[in-house]
């Protein structure tokens, strides 16, 4: 009897095990607390809440330089980068993302600019072409997809893997390509085995 209620208990830890698995990554987030633009746990978790999921559906209209739709963006690190025209420091990181697209677009990695914010979208054409954006951007005219990737400052990086699930977001410019680079290593790792 003691014996059954001991093999009971166990399935019952393991099947619990089995359901809980895939809330086990809350709380728990891959990469450093300080790579991320959050103040506090309530800004944390509304992103959190977002990792280790399908990524939301991006739901763009007036693309610049190349149109991408679903399936382009299967099989691919994808950086969403949303942005504000009137925000410094989205300006700012331009260069960079320029150079990230370069960088890794034999890699399979597509860099989207996601123009949003509720001002300063009539200004779109303009900061494309002055700034020199190389990589596809888009508006997000009635602010569905930052609603939906749950955006609360300009800009917010997000980096999604290979299978379309949503590794980091909340990301500082500075430690996007470093996140990048992790996922792109796990590609790397799995193929040598």
């Amino acid at each position: 009897m003691q014996q059954n209620s001991k093999r009971i208990s166990i399935l019952f830890a393991l099947a619990l095990l089995f359901v809980l698995a895939p809330f086990a990554r809350a709380g728990d987030w891959e990469f450093p607390k300080d790579w991320f633009w959050h103040d506090d746990d309530t800004q944390r978790a509304k992103h959190e809440a977002l990792l280790g999921k399908p990524m939301p559906a991006l739901e763009l209209s007036d693309w610049k330089n190349k149109t991408l739709t679903p399936a382009d963006m299967k099989g691919k690190v994808i950086v969403v980068d949303f942005w504000a025209t009137w925000c410094p420091p989205c300006i700012a990181s331009i260069p960079h993302n320029n150079e990230m697209a370069e960088k890794y677009k034999s890699k399979g990695v597509e860099i989207i600019g996601v123009c949003t914010s509720k001002r300063g979208q009539d200004k779109y054409d303009a900061v494309v072409n002055d700034k020199g954006i190389k990589y596809p951007v888009a508006r997000d005219p009635d602010l569905k997809s930052e609603k939906a990737w749950s955006v609360m400052w300009y800009p917010t990086y997000a980096v999604v893997d290979q299978k379309g699930i949503v590794r980091a977001i909340g990301l500082k410019p500075e430690h996007v390509e470093a996140v990048v680079e992790k996922i792109l290593g796990e590609g790397k790792t799995a193929s040598a085995r």
